[in-house]
């Protein structure tokens, strides 16, 4: 039986979920702990490739390939802050891969990144981790948050998707190459076919902004692992964090509770 707590929660997170498209409003808190990842270069600029996002402490988490890919610079900096006036750079000091990933496949795209400070501490609140949405989306709008500058890291963009049904999604990529038991529960589907305005990097988060007591709070869904999810006629491929939650609980320690993450706003 499901607590009085949880089942808050879960009423607040289907009663946003099932709003029509078109009303999401932004605000940088909620798109605060939306981070990119890149690279140095030797004249001191720096290249963004993937998209991330900050869930506490001095954790980011974001896809494994990006620091799997082959031929690519080292992964050693993460940029929070990008389209504002309030940017930070933090160095990445180590990262642990989820221990079923295997760069051949999308299954298990998943890498928990360690920074040099905790960025909650050091911008003096600027940035807020976001939470884990834990129950399984199966209909609604998400928004997806990443970069709009070509890896530039200068601004972001969020673009409202529909969610795709497993089932539906199964359809499309059953079976190829980097998924050949097709679409399982660690994956999440989402699509916008009426335009093609919205971010292509890897990784970018997808969430949920759940309103409760006056505060407006971002729960992440995962992030994009494959596909495109605007102006085509099949979904993206997302990794689903809710179903790595006790996997992430685990490695970073953090308390990832609903009722945790709600007290943080």
């Amino acid at each position: 039986m499901k607590s009085p707590t949880a089942m808050l929660f879960l009423s607040a997170f289907l009663l946003f979920a099932l709003r029509i498209r078109g009303i999401f409003t932004q605000s940088n808190e909620q798109t605060s702990h939306v981070v990119l990842l890149g690279s140095t270069r030797s004249d001191g600029t720096r290249e963004f490739r993937c998209g991330g996002s900050y869930i506490g402490r001095n954790v980011v988490l974001a896809g494994a390939h990006c620091v799997t890919g082959k031929n690519q610079p080292t992964l050693d900096t993460v940029r929070f802050g990008s389209g504002t006036n309030n940017v930070m750079h933090f160095r990445i000091v180590n990262h642990t891969l989820h221990y079923r990933y295997k760069p051949q496949f999308e299954y298990h795209n998943m890498a928990v990144y360690y920074l040099d400070a905790q960025p909650d501490s050091v911008g003096a609140g600027r940035f807020k981790p976001a939470c884990i949405l834990k129950p399984h989306m199966k209909q609604g709008i998400v928004q997806m948050v990443g970069d709009s500058s070509n890896g530039r890291g200068l601004s972001l963009q969020s673009t409202s998707l529909d969610v795709v049904a497993s089932e539906k999604c199964h359809e499309y990529y059953n079976p190829i190459p980097k998924l050949r038991f097709g679409v399982l529960l660690c994956c999440f589907c989402a699509m916008n076919s009426d335009t093609t305005e919205c971010s292509n990097m890897h990784s970018s988060p997808l969430q949920l902004v759940i309103n409760r007591n006056g505060k407006s709070v971002p729960f992440l869904i995962g992030h994009k692992s494959i596909g495109k999810a605007c102006g085509v006629k099949s979904p993206a491929v997302f990794t689903r964090y809710g179903s790595y939650y006790e996997w992430l609980e685990t490695i970073t320690n953090l308390p990832l509770e609903a009722t945790d993450c709600f007290s943080r706003y």
